[in-house]
């Protein structure tokens, strides 16, 4: 757990010289940008845009409590604010802080990278739970650019949020999106493809009408009955409301259940190994939800649904993409190991 490097280094960050650095990543009249985003209505206790969000930013740090940041920001000279004060500002800046966070991203990589041409990019969901909870409070979306190692966008929803290929805007034509079988639904594939993007997502059979070469429904027996005891299969299938042909790729792993991926590429500009290769990239994904939830400790919200949930992640996210660029300026958040991130952290800026 990154408990004590992560707290160590955002409370130099906004209590200390290192606000200074911070702000170098953050829009340019921060005063301007909290009174855009309805974040700064009035300013009995505290004095601008810029001091409202260090206050915000203390109300997010590991173990922090309301009561905990209006005095820190009090004794700081940041804010005058009560707990109560201070929660009632935290649930009018869910614009403010998704605004911030999406402005760091803008500084967190420089690298590019694609495969044949395409941007690589996985789709996927987290789920996020608040004490007490017995199912999802929040759900996380995010479009991550596997190339470079950090998200293009990211939607927060309630549990009734589902995993579909609809809610992304980000992606389009020059993409290619993987996605594991929740995304394998008609409706969210061929939105994806009439925005010009291209495919390679999971599917069950079960979950999908496929029609075959005579345009009847390929049943899921029949799917099985063509799927080898060893090695791939492919064949070709067509999308309802879709012109063109699709590609199923089958094969089994290693319990011996079926695998299918659907990709509109044919075989010669993706060649049925790759194919299997290339989604395994998925993965990256899975691995930043778990860095992402170890660094923010996101698996452990405050509250779960109250009206301060949204706008506390968003804040969450702000000042963790904010911590790692002060510690690297030129590294994405979330492309390094989980010890490598604490222990840049903690040389970076615990000290300070």
């Amino acid at each position: 757990m990154l408990t004590r490097p992560y707290f160590m280094a955002s409370q130099a960050m906004i209590l200390g010289d290192g606000w200074q650095s911070v702000k170098r990543f953050l829009p340019y009249d921060l005063d301007t940008f909290a009174v855009d985003s309805g974040a700064l209505q009035r300013r009995r206790g505290v004095r601008d845009g810029e001091l409202l969000v260090r206050s915000l930013f203390l109300c997010v740090l590991p173990k922090a409590t309301y009561d905990l940041a209006a005095r820190s920001a009090k004794q700081a000279n940041i804010a005058s604010l009560s707990a109560q004060a201070l929660f009632n500002r935290m649930v009018d800046s869910e614009a403010l802080a998704k605004g911030l966070f999406v402005h760091a991203l803008g500084n967190a990589s420089n690298k590019v990278e694609s495969w044949m041409g395409y941007r690589m990019v996985a789709v996927d969901a987290t789920t996020l739970c608040g004490p007490g909870a017995t199912g999802t409070d929040q759900r996380l979306h995010v479009v991550y650019d596997l190339g470079k190692g950090l998200p293009l966008s990211v939607d927060l929803t309630g549990p009734e949020g589902g995993e579909t290929l609809c809610r992304h805007g980000s992606i389009g034509s020059g993409d290619l999106v993987l996605a594991d079988a929740g995304y394998g639904h008609a409706r969210g594939l061929a939105s994806a493809l009439r925005s010009g993007a291209h495919l390679l997502v999971r599917f069950n059979f079960e979950s999908i009408l496929l029609l075959g070469e005579d345009d009847s429904k390929i049943w899921p027996e029949q799917a099985e009955g063509v799927l080898p005891a060893e090695g791939p299969v492919e064949f070709c299938v067509y999308l309802p409301n879709w012109p063109g042909p699709l590609r199923v790729i089958g094969g089994r792993n290693l319990e011996g259940k079926g695998v299918w991926l659907l990709t509109d590429l044919g075989p010669e500009e993706l060649p049925l190994q790759a194919a299997r290769e290339l989604y395994s990239r998925r993965w990256q994904i899975e691995l930043f939800f778990k860095r992402l939830k170890s660094l923010l400790d996101l698996d452990k919200l405050a509250t779960r649904d109250g009206p301060s949930a949204r706008p506390w992640i968003w804040f969450k996210l702000a000042l963790a993409t904010l911590a790692v660029l002060i510690a690297d300026e030129r590294f994405s958040p979330w492309e390094q190991g989980i010890d490598e991130v604490e222990n840049s952290l903690f040389g970076a800026l615990g000290a300070a």
